[in-house]
C-alpha cells in the first residue's frame, strides 16, 4: 500500500492542519492551521507546554483522535498517501507496520494481562505473519537490539513485573518489531528519572540510525530536544510560533515564546539565583486571543499582535518565526 517516494519528497507532510474540540454545537481548534514536515531519516521535535496541542497533532496523523475531537481542515500525506482519506481498514495496514506511535505512560498502553513477547508478536500477526518460528524470531532480535536483558525470560514476564523504563523499552520494541518508516514518540520520557531518559535517548538515536526510521518527537523539555533532534517546531495554543534546525533556534531565538523557554532552562551561573518563569499560563482553548496566541504574555506585543496571525519571516537557512515584534525582525 506505501510505496517508495522520491528521496526529494517528505516522508510525512502536514499541511494547514486545523483539529476540533467539540464545544456544545461548535468546534473550537486545538490546532490551528499548522504546517511541517519529516523527511527520511530525520529527528523532529515538536516542542511546547502542556495544552499546546502537541498530542492532538500525533494522534491526527495516525486517526487516533478521542470521540468529539476531529479534524476540520488539512492534509496529512505519508509517503505520498493522503492519510484523511483512508477507511478505518486502510488505516490499519499501516499502523504499526509502516507507522507508529509509543505513548507517554506505557502502563496504559500495555496489556496487564498478556505476557510481554506476545504483546509485542502481535503487530506481526496483525500483518500477516504466521510462522511463529519466525516471530519468536524477530521478537527476540527487537528485544536484544533495544537492550533488553535476558529475551527469552522477559518475553515470558508480565507489565507489572517491570520498571517503568524497561516498560518503555517494551513499547519501542512493540512499535518498531516491524521495522516502520516513521515512530511518533509522544512524551516517552517523560515520567522516568534522568538517567532512564538517557538511555531511551540513546536508544531513539539507534533506531534512527541503525533502522533508517524517521522520528516525530513530542515533548516539553528542551533538553531532550537539543540532544535527540534535528529540527524543532515550537508550538503554542495550537500554533507553530518557530521553526528550524535545533542548533539555530536554540542559539538564536526569534520568538519572545521560545525566547522565554529557553530563559527558564537553570544554569550554573545562576545558582542561589530564582528561576525565571514566563508570566501567565497557556490560554483554555475558550480563551484563545486573536492573532498572536502568546501575546497576552508577551512583554513585546504591540496592537497589531493582537488583531492578526502573521506569516511565516524566513531567516537564516530553515529557521522561520511567525513574530510582528520588532526584536524578531531585527
Amino acid at each position: 500500500m506505501v510505496k517508495p517516494i522520491s528521496r526529494r519528497d517528505p516522508l510525512l507532510q502536514v499541511q494547514h492542519l486545523s483539529v476540533g474540540i467539540r464545544r456544545g454545537k461548535t468546534y473550537l481548534l486545538g490546532v490551528d492551521d499548522i504546517g511541517f514536515q519529516v523527511q527520511a531519516g530525520e529527528i523532529v521535535g515538536i516542542l511546547g507546554e502542556s495544552g499546546c496541542g502537541k498530542t492532538l497533532t500525533a494522534l491526527s496523523i495516525l486517526s487516533l483522535l478521542p470521540l468529539g475531537v476531529q479534524v476540520i481542515q488539512g492534509s496529512i500525506l505519508f509517503n505520498g498517501l493522503e492519510l484523511l482519506c483512508l477507511s478505518e481498514r486502510e488505516l490499519c495496514g499501516i499502523r504499526g507496520k509502516y507507522l507508529s506511535m509509543v505513548f507517554q505512560e506505557p502502563m496504559n498502553s500495555l496489556n496487564p494481562v498478556l505476557p510481554i513477547g506476545r504483546q509485542i508478536a502481535e503487530p506481526l500477526g496483525l500483518h500477516g505473519s504466521k510462522n511463529k518460528s519466525l516471530i519468536e524470531a524477530e521478537i527476540l532480535d527487537i528485544m536484544d537490539k533495544l537492550g533488553l536483558p535476558e529475551p527469552v525470560k522477559l518475553a515470558a514476564a508480565y507489565p507489572h513485573q517491570l520498571s517503568g523504563g524497561m516498560r518503555q523499552r517494551v513499547m519501542l520494541a512493540l512499535a518498531m518489531v516491524c521495522k516502520p518508516k516513521l515512530l511518533i514518540a509522544d512524551e516517552a520520557t517523560t515520567a522516568l528519572d534522568l538517567s532512564t531518559q538517557a538511555q531511551i535517548l540513546n536508544l531513539l538515536k539507534k533506531i534512527n540510525r541503525e533502522l533508517g526510521t524517521s522520528i516525530l518527537f513530542i515533548s516539553h523539555d528542551l533538553w531532550l530536544i537539543s540532544r535527540l533532534c534535528d529540527r524543532v517546531l515550537v508550538m503554542y495554543a495550537g500554533r507553530i510560533l518557530e521553526e528550524g534546525m535545533v542548533e539555530a533556534v536554540f542559539a538564536d531565538p526569534r520568538h519572545e515564546y521560545t525566547k522565554g523557554l529557553i530563559g527558564s532552562i537553570p544554569q550554573q551561573e545562576q545558582k542561589g539565583k530564582p528561576l525565571f518563569s514566563i508570566p501567565g499560563k497557556v490560554p483554555a482553548i475558550e480563551e484563545k486571543p486573536l492573532g498572536c496566541p502568546f501575546a497576552p504574555r508577551c512583554s513585546k506585543a504591540n496592537e497589531r499582535c493582537t488583531t492578526r496571525f502573521p506569516d511565516p519571516l524566513s531567516l537564516r537557512g530553515e529557521h522561520q518565526v511567525r513574530c510582528i515584534a520588532e526584536t524578531a525582525y531585527g
